[in-house]
């Protein structure tokens, strides 16, 4: 029986695909957040970049450390989330990430924005259509616009079920998260902002800005929140913090 909600990747084909999906550049650590049993480990330990890989589960990181080539990583044992990154260095993050775990790993990421410049993600594929949905899409949440205001987002394939052991119930993507060249700052304000947007998603704009006391224009009090653009959340926002102040 799996520890840590686990579904370890089997597939050595889809393994390689994710692989050579990471392009770290040189300068740059890859980080492995929940190697397993080694799928993308193994690979990641042929090339010259510094590896430095993160597993809680402690019978997985012996076997890890058995690898061929694996005294070139530095080993974590631990919860990633307690994790210190340099501030000096720059870091590109791969992960099969645990289901039950998205959430919090998608937001650590976003609060080390500064220092994770670029990672591959497998997601369960209902929370990766958030991070590249359109706006107008039922998809298109707070998460949306949080993660995008901050990374761009490439949808690169699916992994079926039985790529995995066990196979989970639903199905993977694998997604590319490139850090934008204007993340907009100070973004705290602007991620406070947008969690009042979506403080009900299902109502309309207006209803839910109302504790802002934020003027609306009228092409957009009416939407609901998933209807509007990125570029939209960004100009409410300059108008509200010209109005009264950050958040």
């Amino acid at each position: 029986m799996p520890r840590y909600d686990q579904h370890f990747l089997c597939s050595e084909a889809y393994a390689q695909r994710i692989v050579a999906a990471v392009k770290p550049q040189p300068d740059e650590i890859t980080l492995e957040i929940g190697p397993g049993r080694g799928a993308l480990t193994k690979y990641l330990l042929l090339r010259d970049q510094p590896l430095i890989a993160v597993e809680i589960d402690k019978r997985c990181l012996e076997e890890l450390q058995k690898l061929p080539a694996a005294e070139k990583a530095h080993w974590v044992h631990g919860d990633f989330r307690q994790l210190a990154l340099s501030a000096e260095r720059s870091y590109f993050l791969v992960s099969n990430l645990p289901y039950s775990l998205t959430g919090p790993a998608l937001f650590w990421i976003l609060e080390r924005r500064w220092q994770v410049r670029e990672g591959i993600l497998m997601l369960q594929a209902e929370v990766a259509k958030r991070l590249y949905a359109s706006e107008g899409s039922r998809d298109f949440t707070r998460l949306t616009v949080l993660f995008r205001s901050v990374y761009a987002v490439e949808r690169l394939f699916r992994v079926p079920p039985g790529a995995f052991c066990p196979p989970p119930r639903v199905r993977s993507e694998v997604i590319r998260f490139l850090r934008r060249a204007d993340v907009w700052e100070p973004w705290e304000s602007f991620a406070a902002f947008v969690r009042v947007a979506f403080r009900q998603p299902r109502q309309k704009l207006a209803k839910n800005l109302r504790p802002l006391s934020l003027p609306l224009p009228p092409e957009w009090s009416d939407k609901r929140p998933h209807q509007l653009s990125l570029s939209v959340y960004y100009t409410l926002w300059q108008i509200y913090k010209d109005a009264q102040g950050t958040i």
